[in-house]
Formats: C-alpha cells, structure tokens, sequence
C-alpha cells in the first residue's frame, strides 16, 4: 500500500471565450502542493508559475483568482515547478491526489506544450481523483464541487478559494473528514485514458517540426 500522499492543485490562465487568443490553452501560473505521509503534513509548496505562451492574463482570470499580472512576472518556469514535484515525489509510494481531472489534465498539456515529460505514470496507476471517491462514498448521482463538500463538513468558513495551495489543503482536509466516516483508499484502474498523444509527448511536436521544413 503506498503510504505518501501529494494533494495538488493549480491555477490556470483563463479567458472569456470572445477574449481567448488563437490556439489558447489554460497554462499554469501556480501550483500548490501538500505531501501527507501517516495522515500528517510533511511538507507544503506553493509558488506562481510564469506563464510564456500567453503571458498576459485576462481579466476573468484576474477576477476568478485574485493572481495580478505583477504576481506571475516574478513566477518560476515551468520546469521548475515540474523539479519541485518531482523532488516530493516517490515513485511506487507515492499517490497523487486532485479534486476533479482538470488539474491532471492541464498538466499534461502543459506539458506537452513545454516538450517536458509527464512526471507521472503514463497509466495514472498513481492517481486518485478524490471527487469521484467521494462521489460514490456518499451516493452523489454527479460529481460535487470542491467547496459542497467542504460546506457538509463545516469547513468552509474562511477559506479562500482558486489559491493553488488552499484548495491542495481543503482536498486533504476532505480526504480526512471521509476517513473518520470509514471511507478506505482502495487504488482502482483511473477513469481518464491516456491518449497517443500523452503517450507520444514531445515526439509529436518534433514529427510535425520535420513535415513542415520537408514540405
């Protein structure tokens, strides 16, 4: 049984849809962790991440996170926080925890688009999505937001959301409440596949590279 937990979230850039530039994905500008080992906090991290494919942030994701365009300008690269990570992170003792699949799958274009490697198993043999756990445990018929469950627990009070590490540390404190109920993580086959793309990663981006200068 793995016995080291990461709880992790990001922030990522957002547009209004009228607003989004040409080929516009959500890149990230922080990310929050917090590495649980015997149901107590080992460790935290939490920094902005400069974003360089759209590096100017628009004014819903300015409003949705409080992140001011000053914030992200002093942000570490994004290969650096993929190093943070990967320094916390022990392979076959490790899962790794999220509410929802948004932040595992923006992190996977992220990147691709960085032409770094997926710092997980390509499988996500080492995920839990603790939203579709908790889901099933309490006989939701729809996956419930981060903040629903917070409120049923009476944790809600003061906490702020979209802020990478607070919602690292609300899933945790989720994840807590639902032990004390009897729920018991038991690893299952995750529920997103990887598609050829994660699996072909920045081989892709290097085939296209040589059609363009052979064409």
């Amino acid at each position: 049984m793995k016995e080291r937990y990461i709880f992790i979230d990001f922030e990522f850039t957002t547009f209004d849809r009228k607003e989004a530039p040409k080929r516009f994905f959500h890149e990230v500008i922080e990310a929050g962790m917090v590495i649980v080992e015997n149901k107590e906090i080992v460790d935290t991290f939490s920094s902005l991440v400069a974003p360089v494919f759209f590096p100017q942030l628009g004014e819903k994701c300015i409003s949705l996170t409080g992140i001011k365009q000053e914030d992200v300008l002093g942000g570490i690269e994004f290969k650096a926080m993929i190093d943070e990570l990967l320094a916390r992170y022990i392979p076959e003792k490790t899962t790794l925890v999220t509410w929802g699949d948004l932040d595992i799958k923006g992190l996977r274009r992220n990147c691709r688009e960085h032409r770094i490697k997926f710092p997980f198993s390509v499988m996500l043999e080492d995920w839990l999505d603790l939203s579709k756990a908790y889901q099933f445990y309490y006989g939701h018929k729809d996956t419930p937001g981060l903040w629903y469950a917070l409120d049923k627990y009476g944790l809600a009070e003061g906490v702020q959301s979209h802020r990478a590490l607070d919602d690292a540390l609300a899933t945790y404190k989720v994840m807590q409440m639902m032990q004390k109920d009897q729920w018991v993580y038991t690893p299952q086959a995750p529920a997103m596949q990887t598609s050829i793309a994660d699996l072909m990663g920045g081989q892709m981006a290097l085939l296209e590279k040589l059609k363009q200068q052979l064409s």
